[in-house]
């Protein structure tokens, strides 16, 4: 071979391996080091997300009928202490139960049980409701005498009611609040959704005045209309004055 062939067969040869390697590079997994990586959406995320816990399931409300608006209210009771006296109305055939906080009952005598008229207006809290409702679950209107010495009015009772609920259970849900009233649901101890409306009255008439009486009415979802129509009804019947209660007196009324 002549020394000009022998140059173009090496030229050859050159271009042939630089032909061969820009192919094998071409086929090799692209690779991008342009810019900031960016992660990629997992459809199951390997490490927890928080989110709001959720309230826990709640038990059925007891089958029991469902308490109705428009209930007359004929039954007259009276109620008070020696800051005020309030007589106020319940609904026909509603029975007075004890109520025993520290102090409000007898030795003998419990929550929940029946009271006669002339125990009922001796006592500073009593709970009416139907005489075949169980004890538990159902619905009912709270009266209760305030020896409210410290002079609270009833704005700054609402505010101390809904504080105390609001510690007491996890699920309290504060619907509405007046500057006498307080409307919420909570999550009882026997795992029912109660409503709960509360409302504080003083004999004054003035929302600034001590608050010398508490009521409120309990029920389920299914009552609330019910519990709406009684608890305006209780507000546009008591009255109240600021003479000393003699439960003596209205025991021989009875």
């Amino acid at each position: 071979m002549s020394v000009r062939g022998l140059v173009v067969a090496l030229v050859c040869g050159v271009l042939g391996l630089g032909l061969g390697a820009l192919v094998a590079y071409a086929l090799q997994p692209e690779i991008s080091n342009a810019g900031t990586p960016h992660p990629i959406s997992a459809v199951s995320p390997s490490v927890p997300i928080d989110e709001p816990p959720r309230p826990p399931q709640t038990e059925p409300d007891i089958d029991y009928k469902t308490l109705q608006t428009g209930l007359p209210l004929p039954q007259v009771h009276t109620i008070g202490n020696d800051l005020a006296t309030w007589t106020y109305h319940v609904p026909q055939g509603w029975v007075p139960y004890a109520v025993c906080g520290p102090g409000e009952c007898a030795p003998s005598m419990q929550t929940d049980q029946e009271l006669t008229p002339r125990q009922a207006a001796r006592q500073p809290e009593v709970r009416f409701r139907p005489p075949d409702e169980p004890t538990v679950g159902g619905y009912s209107l709270r009266v209760k005498a305030l020896d409210n010495t410290l002079g609270y009015n009833p704005g700054q009772l609402v505010g101390t009611k809904v504080v105390g609920f609001r510690q007491a259970y996890t699920h309290f849900h504060l619907l509405s609040r007046t500057p006498s009233a307080a409307y919420f649901t909570y999550i009882d101890g026997n795992h029912h959704l109660r409503y709960n409306y509360f409302q504080w009255f003083s004999a004054e008439g003035s929302a600034t005045a001590t608050a010398t009486l508490e009521m409120s009415v309990a029920g389920r979802k299914q009552d609330v209309p019910g519990l709406k129509a009684l608890f305006n009804r209780f507000a546009d019947n008591v009255t109240g004055t600021t003479e000393p209660y003699h439960p003596q007196k209205q025991a021989q009324n009875q």
